[in-house]
């Protein structure tokens, strides 16, 4: 909120007595949001539009089978919805020229669906994010935040992954997915010296409300709702780190106001302990007074090189002032209220998440 001076003049004679009293100024901004009907797009939307109520959000959203307007129905009137594709190059150089600050969450995300048709995966996160870049270049944006992912460093072993680790790790990827995200990332940051105000944001797994029952939290959760044991593939030992999605939207948030262009972010929550896949079906029975012995089930792993380990670290960040929720526990019991309160949202979707695993 920026603090201006004005005069006002109670006479047009030589003799004006003005007064200068100061006025507060609320600076209205215009921001675009890709991908904002669908899962962490949808919760950032939310996010903004109770903290920043005097801002315009655009949302613009191709409505596949992850996005849904029922995601925003809460805040619908208060926003700008476009259904359409980023690869629409008219329509994104049409969107773009009043825009302040573009947040590109717009990405196919699922390693699974990638197995089976890679080319949507170039399509929207390469040529997708390209047409975005390109229009950027005839704005005059203030910020353009290019929403990465952690899977574009592919595993660990053990440690963290530092933000200029990422090129070297491309050769090590192994899915469309991740290799389309990196593609992505690194055209956004070549774009940066280009003069486009790029910020790229790696996050950790997300999870909260609104997430996708393809998705593994939500899978298990809804699995359960419907009497089914939680599929945990393999012997469950694979390392993930669960970032709750409101927090991802409060880093975001940050970077927009602290961040530096042309710099990439992790953000990750860095649980510790750190939580194995059978340690996430394990909470979730504690949040659902369940049995584990009675609804975790292994499964085979049907991805014979799925990645062990992801870590980032997330000093840099940090160091603007960030700090992720600690209690996960309590978060993962949140989500399953979540769920447990919206069966209408997911049981639309559940059969055909089901589908993708079936070969």
């Amino acid at each position: 909120m920026a603090i201006i001076q004005s005069a006002k003049c109670k006479s047009q004679n030589d003799n004006v007595k003005c007064k200068i009293e100061k006025i507060k100024k609320i600076t209205m901004q215009k921001i675009l949001i890709t991908g904002g009907a669908g899962f962490i797009g949808s919760n950032f939307v939310h996010f903004w539009v109770k903290k920043h109520p005097q801002d315009k959000i655009v949302v613009l959203d191709a409505l596949t089978y992850a996005g849904d307007t029922d995601n925003i129905k809460g805040v619908l009137k208060k926003i700008e919805f476009v259904k359409g594709d980023i690869c629409n190059r008219k329509l994104v150089n049409d969107l773009l020229k009043n825009i302040d600050i573009v947040v590109h969450f717009a990405a196919e995300s699922h390693n699974t669906r990638a197995e089976k048709h890679p080319e949507i995966f170039y399509k929207t996160n390469v040529k997708g994010t390209r047409t975005l870049l390109e229009a950027a270049t005839k704005t005059k944006l203030s910020k353009f935040i290019h929403i990465s992912s952690d899977e574009i460093y592919g595993s660990i072993k053990n440690g963290f992954f530092k933000e200029n680790d990422a090129d070297r790790r491309f050769r090590y990827l192994k899915s469309d997915y991740p290799k389309s995200k990196a593609q992505a990332d690194k055209l956004a940051r070549e774009y940066a010296k280009k003069g486009v105000p790029v910020i790229v944001v790696r996050p950790t797994n997300n999870f909260g409300p609104r997430q996708h029952p393809e998705k593994a939290l939500p899978r298990y959760i809804t699995n359960v709702f419907l009497g089914k044991k939680m599929p945990v593939w393999g012997r469950g030992l694979q390392v993930r780190d669960w970032l709750y999605v409101e927090d991802c939207c409060r880093a975001i948030e940050l970077l927009i106001k602290k961040g530096k262009i042309g710099q990439a972010y992790n953000i990750a929550a860095n649980n510790k302990p750190e939580i194995r896949n059978r340690d996430v079906a394990e909470i979730l029975c504690q949040a659902m007074k369940i049995d584990p012995k009675d609804w975790i089930e292994f499964v085979p792993d049907p991805r014979p090189q799925h990645d062990f380990r992801y870590g980032l670290s997330a000093q840099k960040i940090k160091r603007l002032g960030w700090r992720p929720s600690k209690d996960i526990k309590k978060l993962f019991a949140q989500t399953v209220a979540w769920y447990r309160q919206n069966p209408a949202w997911w049981k639309k979707l559940k059969a055909e998440a089901e589908k993708i695993y079936n070969k």
